[in-house]
């Protein structure tokens, strides 16, 4: 039945149509095979429960395509039962494809029926392959992988990858997925050279990696690449016109360049510093900042604003010439900086004229305000002439109430004219001081700072943060997930 219905002050009529039940013998009139070629595409589990009442499809597992045996298969059974589960169902499986595979395991003890399950899989032309190990002691040799003529989907953690330098497979992939896998430069390039429909590429804490190299200007469906973790890493480099996003996580290589990437929208560079290697050079940060001026949302740790602060380059003293025209999400991860403080903050501001959300996790993090700051820019902060028009929300996460925090939010507030909200979490641990009756009197000293009337000053212990929906696009938990 359908009802028409009108909308106030319109002659318009709007056709709405009531949800309708499905017959449950909606399906009684299709021939025999079709039905069971529909419930091959279903995972094991929900066509075991489809059909456990139909004595026509009592084993619709001898003909599934999804062999999917995730964490919570491993967590609710023990490895022997788990192996002998998956044996029985690769052993009778009478179908012509396999279209996923997924195992959660511990592999030390089982490689023999890794190997069985795999062979099958291969000849029944597996299109989706996710080997989640616990722990390192199976390898996929390169005899196999040159057979994975059909596979669109790669994921392994501590499994080793024998990859032929000559590659004859795997040209269809469109995301690889590598985690606590050991690598050689020569072959992770030549794996993404060779696979043209590449969309993502995850390289996560593998070993092995001295230089990644993305040339991948013939590669017209590449979106999005996530590299972390690698910890022996030199030189990052990405050469792709196409590419939209990309996330760094690791310690501060020599040389990071962004080549004719005129779509990348979101860009992730969290620095981790590491003895020697952790100051980033001015001279390699203005050329990062000079690759990715169109981005739009852009997450950095502080050694980004701390290379790009006022200094004597070549000679003459002054600020770095960059700019980030089109960016309206600043997400700025202060772990790990060495000497950044609230006006190196709002410098780096200054670049950004579309600015609309802000994001600092200061954590543990304690601003640098020493001679320096007293000297040359205390002053230049407090005599701060530019405002931020666009800039709607605020949020700080780990705030302290200390001295250096408030006057960076007290010049936030001056100068952002159209602010919506400001949010502050506290650090780990900690109470909100604003919750004693001390603390309210910030209450009111930040209000009386609020260049914006309608702007919403809200606070929330750490545990308590109900501002989660309004997180950063980029957060260090969804970078580095891989689940």
């Amino acid at each position: 039945m359908v009802r028409i219905r009108t909308q106030a002050g319109s002659k318009r009529l709007r056709i709405v149509s009531e949800p309708q039940t499905l017959s449950p013998n909606i399906y009684q009139h299709l021939p025999f095979e079709i039905v069971e070629e529909i419930l091959s595409f279903l995972p094991i589990k929900e066509a075991k429960q489809l059909c456990i009442l139909s004595s026509e499809f009592r084993s619709p597992t001898h003909t599934n395509r999804k062999f999917l045996f995730g964490k919570d298969l491993s967590n609710r059974c023990s490895r022997e039962s788990m192996v002998q589960l998956v044996d029985n169902l690769f052993v009778t499986h009478r179908g012509r494809y396999i279209d996923s595979f997924q195992i959660y395991i511990n592999p030390v003890g089982v490689e023999n029926f890794l190997h069985k399950w795999l062979e099958i899989c291969r000849e029944k032309r597996i299109q989706e392959l996710d080997l989640f190990f616990l722990e390192p002691g199976y390898t996929l040799t390169a005899d196999f992988v040159n057979q994975l003529n059909k596979l669109s989907f790669l994921k392994l953690v501590h499994c080793n990858l024998e990859l032929p330098l000559n590659l004859l497979s795997m040209a269809n992939l469109r995301s690889l997925i590598l985690r606590f896998v050991p690598l050689t430069d020569e072959r992770i390039h030549a794996l993404i050279s060779h696979c043209r429909q590449l969309e993502t590429v995850d390289l996560l804490y593998c070993t092995g990696l001295l230089c990644v190299e993305i040339y991948a200007r013939e590669h017209r469906f590449f979106k999005k690449l996530r590299v972390a973790g690698c910890k022996n890493l030199e030189v990052f480099v990405v050469d792709s016109p196409v590419v939209e996003c990309v996330h760094y996580y690791g310690h501060v290589p020599t040389r990071i360049r962004f080549i004719q990437t005129t779509k990348l929208n979101e860009v992730y560079l969290n620095f981790m510093p590491a003895g020697s290697r952790g100051y980033l050079q001015a001279s390699v940060v203005e050329k990062l900042v000079s690759d990715i001026p169109n981005v739009k949302v852009l997450s950095a740790s502080a050694l980004v604003p701390e290379a790009l602060t006022a200094k004597f380059r070549r000679g003459v003293f002054g600020e770095a010439s960059y700019s980030f025209l089109n960016l309206m999400e600043l997400h700025l991860i202060m772990e790990g900086g060495l000497f950044c403080n609230p006006y190196d903050i709002l410098a780096f501001m200054k670049h950004c004229p579309l600015l609309e959300k802000l994001f600092i996790d200061i954590d543990d993090y304690t601003f640098d305000c020493g001679p320096y700051w007293e000297l040359h820019q205390k002053s230049k902060m407090e005599n701060f002439d530019l405002c931020f028009d666009r800039l709607n929300f605020i949020k700080l996460r780990g705030f302290k109430f200390i001295t250096a925090e408030l006057q960076l939010v007290k010049i936030l507030l001056q100068k952002a004219t159209h602010l919506d909200a400001l949010v502050l979490v506290s650090q780990k641990n900690c109470v909100a001081n604003v919750w004693t009756p001390y603390g309210r009197r910030y209450d009111k000293l930040l209000h009386s700072w609020k260049a914006s009337p309608e702007a919403k000053i809200v606070t929330f212990e750490h545990l308590d943060d109900q501002s989660r929906s309004s997180s950063s696009s980029h957060s260090r938990d969804c970078v580095l997930s891989i689940d």
